[in-house]
């Protein structure tokens, strides 16, 4: 009876450690199996515009950006990480994606361009970096910055790769114009009024961060859902089963790739262990939280391309997550 109980607590624990993996598998099966009751009950313009922008007023209550200033003189290190995000990961997709376009498709292949400009994560590089030793402050600082940066960067450098695939497909200048100022608008503000609202909250914004960051994800879910059930038939249309398995295996890879980057990338630099860590896991993570709201407002007025562009960043969120989990307990034990 005691191995029993012992099994069924490590079970839900696994369950409770990866509830938003599973979230979005789940999120994504409802949308794709009932996609008319997610648009009656989560598809209003209210909700679609009212759920990012809680997200990111969220997300400047729980950024300790009073830490920041601590971190400023790692160069190598901020460099490294912000290079990697903003030149390497764009570069190395867009190279290949466009290579791979006849076997991945055309819209599969913008997926592929929009997480190659999306910042790292907000929480979880963090997190993980704390754990496995590595410099925490030095994640928190370029996490703070790919992310503010990212409102502007990610879109224009989404434009470019766009612009330079086959057969066009970059914003119009005015059109660049209405994107940066519709994320201004979800993301920048109320990241800017979150900061400000935790200058005289920061003790409770501090006691509840875990509770906060468990309510964004559960938005983050919302969202998933929202973008996957507007272009549930569409997608299937686009995007048959055959395709599925060298998404996945180009995804997989692409992830690994960037990692090992990222890695042989500090020992070239000789950045201590610490910085090494923080940039293994600063440097080849993408945010969903953000892909999610950039991808549903660059392409707000195309849902029939939504739904494919989504793929490869649900494809490659809990794929990095897995690998987080292996490289952590590496660096853990002492052998990296």
């Amino acid at each position: 009876m005691t191995a029993q109980s012992g099994q069924s607590n490590r079970i839900l624990t696994a369950l409770g450690n990866n509830w938003f993996t599973l979230g979005v598998i789940v999120a994504v099966w409802t949308a794709l199996r009932h996609p008319s009751a997610v648009g009656a009950v989560l598809g209003g313009a209210g909700v679609v515009r009212g759920i990012p922008m809680l997200m990111f007023l969220i997300v400047g209550l729980t950024l300790p950006s009073e830490r920041i200033g601590a971190g400023l003189r790692r160069v190598r290190l901020h460099g490294l990480v912000q290079c990697s995000i903003f030149v390497i990961a764009p570069l190395y997709f867009g190279i290949t994606a466009s290579r791979l376009r006849p076997v991945l498709g055309d819209e599969f292949v913008i997926g592929v361009y929009a997480l190659a400009v999306l910042p790292t994560t907000v929480s979880t590089c963090i997190v993980l970096t704390q754990s496995a030793g590595g410099n925490t402050v030095g994640t928190i600082f370029n996490s703070v910055v790919s992310n503010i940066a990212g409102v502007f960067l990610s879109p224009l450098l989404l434009s470019r790769l766009l612009g330079s695939g086959s057969g066009g497909g970059g914003l119009p200048g005015g059109d660049v114009g209405r994107v940066l100022a519709s994320l201004a608008l979800t993301m920048l503000v109320p990241l800017v009024a979150g900061q400000l609202l935790r200058r005289g909250v920061r003790e409770a914004a501090v006691r509840y961060r875990r509770h906060l960051g468990n309510f964004s994800q559960f938005l983050v879910l919302c969202m998933v859902m929202i973008s996957a059930a507007r272009s549930a038939e569409s997608t299937r249309a686009a995007f048959g089963d055959s395709a599925i398995v060298p998404a996945l295996i180009y995804i997989a890879v692409s992830h690994i790739v960037l990692l090992a980057a990222a890695y042989l990338l500090a020992r070239l630099l000789r950045l201590d262990r610490a910085e090494r860590i923080s940039a293994v896991f600063a440097a080849p993570q993408k945010t969903l939280a953000a892909g999610v709201v950039l991808l549903s407002t660059y392409f707000a007025g195309s849902p029939e391309v939504l739904g494919i562009a989504l793929l490869p960043l649900l494809l490659y969120h809990p794929w990095q997550l897995i690998i987080a989990g292996f490289v952590r307990g590496a660096f853990a034990s002492d052998r990296f």
